[in-house]
């Protein structure tokens, strides 16, 4: 098993100093694929660093519209875990609809990333301006919107991005960017998130410009 696992970090690796990020979604999923029939095993660190390619700096830039919620374990590794698969799925059965009734829906949500640090985030007819900025560190993005600040992983999704947020600051964003008074729909919402805390949770999102 050692090495197999060799031999898909070398897959990957050599994948990436020959393709571009967006090019490699289709090689990931097959990567995935083949670990959860050969390995049935946790992998090694390295291995899930490699799996969850973060979108480059470079690549941010432009308007990405809402698709899909988006689900990224972080408590544990569940590429191999069919029950992970399973759970995955009911959070997004859960949250979608949630989401519709504060009006974040396919073509409705959608985030806009300037080149010189200025972001707008668009849900109906609300607009709210803000800044983001990377971390080369830690991959990772901050947000600032309406005087908060919320970090976010963006990670590469077959073409699309996965806009990832803590699950006990999903409800904040939300609140942050909608309209909604709901105070029913925002507290099932919290809920939900809850109870799914370790899980990162978010919006799957394609580029429109």
């Amino acid at each position: 098993m050692k090495k197999f696992h060799i031999l898909l970090i070398s897959l990957i690796v050599g994948s990436l100093s020959a393709h571009a990020q967006f090019n490699l979604s289709s090689l990931v999923n097959k990567a995935k694929e083949a670990v959860s029939e050969a390995a049935g095993e946790v992998l090694p660190e390295e291995v899930q660093d490699l799996l969850g390619i973060t979108l480059p700096k470079v690549e941010i830039p432009g308007t990405w519209s809402y698709v899909d919620v988006a689900v990224e374990f972080v408590s544990e590794n569940a590429l191999t875990n069919a029950g992970g698969v399973v759970a995955a799925e009911t959070v997004k059965s859960k949250l979608s609809p949630m989401l519709t009734k504060v009006g974040i829906k396919e073509g409705a949500f959608s985030f806009t990333f300037l080149e010189d640090g200025t972001l707008t985030t668009t849900l109906a007819q609300k607009t709210v301006k803000g800044t983001w900025a990377y971390d080369e560190k830690s991959k990772s993005v901050t947000l600032g919107l309406s005087g908060k600040e919320f970090t976010t992983r963006m990670t590469v999704n077959q073409g699309n991005i996965n806009i990832l947020f803590k699950a006990d600051k999903l409800l904040e964003l939300i609140k942050t960017v909608s309209s909604t008074s709901s105070n029913t729909t925002l507290a099932t919402i919290g809920a939900v998130a809850k109870a799914y805390d370790g899980m990162n949770l978010g919006f799957e999102c394609r580029k429109v410009e």
